[in-house]
């Protein structure tokens, strides 16, 4: 075996919707799925604009 790899071994496995968390070796993706999450709701409650690259915002002196 590579010192990479692992194995898993599945028991009493149950269909996806019955699952509260999917586990994943990816904590970037998952962060990202979080924040496309709270995007969203931000987007859905303030408009498409609320949320935008800071340099497309106007600087106020």
């Amino acid at each position: 075996m590579h010192p990479d790899e692992i194995t898993l071994k599945g028991e009493d496995l149950v269909a996806a919707g019955q699952v509260a968390e999917q586990i994943s070796f990816d904590r970037a993706r998952e962060a990202r799925l979080v924040a496309e999450e709270v995007s969203d709701r931000i987007r859905a409650q303030f408009g498409s604009g609320a949320i935008r690259p800071a340099t497309t915002l106007l600087r106020v002196s």
